[in-house]
């Protein structure tokens, strides 16, 4: 199955509100917000392609929406279409001032309307695939370098010295072949978030005991727990929902993956699963070092740490997949820290089967 492009609707009028979902509910994802302080809320965990926003209404008016919409560096590809009755130039120029994209007179035509959110979603497309493209270049320029020393240097010391003592051979050639791994597994996630990011990977959902799921998760990161001596504790009940299993699994573990490396030797890391009226949930809650305010609005954003010289081993990118998978089950994925305070990361998924 893959994502329906998403829109965020602006308007303080119900009625304009459902024209709208009627016109575009069938093609698209849509989500509503009646005023200028929702739709800024909203958008940050709705993340929509584009925005179809209202001038007037009650508190920060459309204009000032808009701004701050702009100023919200995770915002920063979406495409705002102005939808108002204000039709004088200077008008729009305000508008195109504060950062839209378009503007659509009301009452608009329905086709002009589908026709220009064709476009702009087309075209919020092709501009993120191509940041999406800088960006996969520059980790992988910086990514790439230690695994492919890993490999280059060994190969070379074994043909200069091919009658060298066997044990050292090996040694060589065991730290060859985990580099080898590491640039495998660098791809492969690379390959999979820019399908994901492209509305192009196929999950397969089906009904699922979830707490078999985080099992399997926690049996793989089982070994580097055991290493750095962390114990995880499982808090699990039966739950059946209706999910991509492998793709859950993988979110679960690339979070207890970061939760038991950043936790201090001796500590526990716990894994939770429970239910609400309308969702369920797993969380990871670990007593490590903790994040700042900084780290922590970027830790699921892609390529968005401060310093991509400590962007390591595409730990960052696991994150930022797990995000996508969330997203593609109409979820959510949220994290609490404090600095020196440890650290907990709640995924919520709704109830209702898809």
């Amino acid at each position: 199955m893959q994502s329906r492009n998403k829109i965020l609707i602006v308007d303080d009028n119900a009625t304009n509100i459902a024209i709208l979902e009627e016109t575009l509910a069938e093609r698209y994802c849509l989500q509503a917000a009646s005023s200028g302080e929702e739709a800024l809320a909203c958008a940050e965990e709705f993340r929509p392609e584009l925005i179809l926003l209202d001038i007037m209404m009650p508190g920060i008016d459309g204009y000032e929406t808009c701004r701050r919409i702009r100023a919200n560096p995770k915002l920063k590809q979406v495409k705002i279409i102005m939808v108002s009755a204000k039709a004088m130039v200077y008008e729009r120029l305000t508008g195109y001032d504060a950062g839209a994209d378009d503007y659509l007179t009301k009452p608009f035509d329905e086709e002009e309307l589908l026709a220009k959110v064709r476009v702009y979603l087309r075209l919020q497309s092709i501009e993120e695939i191509d940041q999406l493209k800088s960006n996969v270049l520059s980790l992988l320029s910086h990514e790439t370098r230690t695994p492919l020393n890993g490999i280059i240097a060994p190969l070379e010391l074994l043909l200069s010295d091919p009658d060298g003592d066997i044990e050292e051979r090996k040694e060589m050639l065991e730290l060859a072949s985990e580099s080898a791994r590491q640039l495998q597994q660098l791809f492969e996630k690379v390959t999979k978030f820019s399908a994901m990011k492209a509305s192009k990977w196929l999950f397969k959902f089906t009904p699922t005991n979830l707490s078999e799921v985080l099992a399997k998760a926690t049996a793989e990161v089982a070994p580097l727990a055991s290493q750095r001596n962390v114990i995880i504790d499982q808090e699990l009940e039966n739950i059946v929902a209706t999910i991509d299993p492998l793709e859950i699994q993988f979110v679960a573990k690339a979070i207890l993956n970061n939760a038991v490396r950043f936790s201090p030797a001796g500590e526990h890391v716990a894994l939770a699963l429970s239910t609400g009226p309308d969702h369920l949930a797993f969380r990871v809650i670990d007593h490590g070092v903790g994040m700042d305010e900084q780290d922590l609005s970027q830790i699921f954003d892609e390529f968005q740490v401060s310093d991509l010289a400590h962007h390591t081993e595409g730990q960052g990118l696991s994150l930022a997949i797990a995000r996508q998978v969330a997203i593609a089950h109409d979820g959510t994925i949220d994290v609490a820290s404090q600095k020196g305070c440890g650290t907990t990361i709640t995924v919520k998924l709704p109830m209702a089967a898809r």
